[in-house]
């Protein structure tokens, strides 16, 4: 457990890196390349992930399952390089496409080639492999440094609406570096290359399904807001699509608990060891209840004064959408236990595929029918019920393996919590109506934390106290020490 701990940290300390990074750029870049570059390059990066989804296949997921199922050491650098051999043959064909576009397309064509770096950068992409092995701390401290760099070179060298390539350079750069960068520890631990033609051979189904997820999530995640442009505005678009991007920084609590969980838990299942798989199982569903519920209700209370300060208060608009789109945080987390956690886990890749196909087509229906209806909350509302449906088909096809009671158990004393700090919250916006934003946005954040807190103390949670016991075990010894 306690390298399911290191691990998580790492991952966590990292992904809060790619919240922050956005945080202090996004309003800089705004401001700085002004709203029509923002919406060229909004609308360039919603192609390229058409065809990253694409290059990027289901190896995620499916790659991390089978290097975390190797038992045998020997056996690693086999199943490491039939998989890249799957993965890059793809994204070659990928790769050759997207160059073709490029040529082909004359607006935006320079900024396209730039983009041929992303591409690339997810035919380089290996992270799976060190996923699968739980070997996670070295990866990330790499990849925080380049996500630093990225930062740094927006803030030194984009300074008026003319550096929209040197924007769109630094972000295909870093990206591509990230992923170079993870590749010299690999090659010295496998040290060769050895390739299994029939294993690789083997790997192209399996993959080939778990691709469909990918792929189909492409309507939730792009053709949507391509729906919601021709039949509203450009500025309908933009409101959504800014209250999306904040709603997704904060999924980073649900991907840190998958990366590290997964791994785990397909040795667990390879081994047969079935108390401590169900153990894994409903930490989890805990530990998405305890992360997740508090952000859900916390991002209702504060999104009135929050998005007018963060975005201006053009985009008011985009407080409502925020705040549909909240929920989905929850249903993310429970899909991914369902989803990656189990399903995956055990084999069942079908059912995954088929659960995330039937929501999204559900969501592609809602979505042309509510924009009629509410504009860009429609489209909130549809990508809301993606999430739900995706929650709710992958916990029928994973229920011979859980148990709802123990699960809602689980649930409901962070339900609780949450709903009672929310009162406080939301309470609190009325209370200090006449203060700063930023203070009432402070107020709420550390009041409603505290009344969390300290309604899970008051119902003993064995979460918040293990969690207490470590840092009086592990973090209070050294601070001591470094101060004796």
């Amino acid at each position: 457990m306690k390298k399911v701990t290191t691990n998580y940290i790492s991952v966590l300390i990292y992904q809060l890196l790619i919240i922050i990074t956005p945080i202090f750029t996004m309003p800089y870049v705004i401001r700085v390349l002004m709203p029509e570059n923002v919406g060229i390059e909004s609308y360039i990066s919603s192609v390229v992930q058409i065809f990253t989804a694409f290059a990027a296949l289901g190896m995620g997921d499916y790659g991390r399952k089978v290097i975390a199922s190797v038992m045998r050491k020997q056996d690693l650098k086999i199943e490491f390089y039939s998989l890249y051999l799957v993965q890059s043959f793809f994204s070659v064909v990928v790769l050759i496409t997207y160059l073709i576009f490029a040529f082909q397309t004359k607006q935006y064509q320079s900024l396209f080639f730039i983009n041929s770096l992303v591409i690339i950068s997810y035919m380089l992409d290996i992270t799976w492999f060190y996923t699968g092995q739980e070997n996670m701390k070295n990866i990330m401290i790499r990849n925080m440094i380049v996500r630093l760099g990225s930062m740094f070179g927006i803030f030194c060298f984009v300074k008026s609406p003319d550096d929209l390539a040197l924007y769109v350079w630094i972000n295909a750069v870093t990206l591509f570096a990230g992923q170079l960068v993870i590749w010299i520890p690999l090659l010295g631990q496998l040290k060769g290359v050895a390739v299994d033609w029939s294993r690789a051979k083997q790997h192209v189904k399996p993959v080939m399904t778990m691709s469909i997820v990918p792929i189909i999530t492409l309507i939730p995640l792009a053709l949507n807001k391509v729906i919601l442009g021709n039949m509203t505005s450009a500025m309908d678009v933009g409101f959504y699509n800014q209250a999306f991007k904040l709603m997704t920084l904060f999924v980073v609590f649900v991907t840190a608990l998958s990366t590290v969980m997964s791994p785990r838990m397909v040795k667990e299942y390879s081994s047969a060891n079935k108390e401590a798989f169900e153990h894994s199982m409903y930490f989890s569903f805990s530990y998405v209840s305890l992360s997740t519920l508090p952000l859900v209700t916390g991002l209702i209370a504060i999104a009135p004064k929050f998005i007018p300060l963060f975005l201006g208060t053009a985009f008011h608009p985009s407080v409502l959408n925020l705040q549909i789109l909240a929920p989905a945080l929850f249903f993310s987390g429970l899909a991914s236990i369902f989803g990656l956690q189990i399903l995956v886990t055990i084999g069942k890749n079908k059912s995954y595929a088929i659960s995330v196909f039937i929501a999204a087509v559900s969501s592609f229906g809602t979505n042309i029918l509510f924009i009629s209806w509410w504009g860009s909350y429609g489209t909130a509302f549809s990508y809301l019920i993606f999430t739900a449906m995706t929650c709710v088909l992958q916990a029928y096809f994973a229920r011979e393996y859980y148990s709802i009671k123990n699960m809602v158990r689980q649930i409901c004393p962070y339900a609780m919590a949450s709903l009672i700090a929310f009162g406080y919250e939301w309470g609190l916006s009325y209370l200090f109506f006449d203060f700063h934003p930023v203070v009432i946005i402070v107020v709420q954040v550390v009041i409603g934390a505290l009344v969390y807190l300290m309604v899970l103390l008051l119902l003993r949670d064995p979460l918040l106290f293990k969690a207490w016991f470590w840092i009086r075990l592990k973090v209070v010894p050294k601070i001591q020490k470094e101060r004796g």
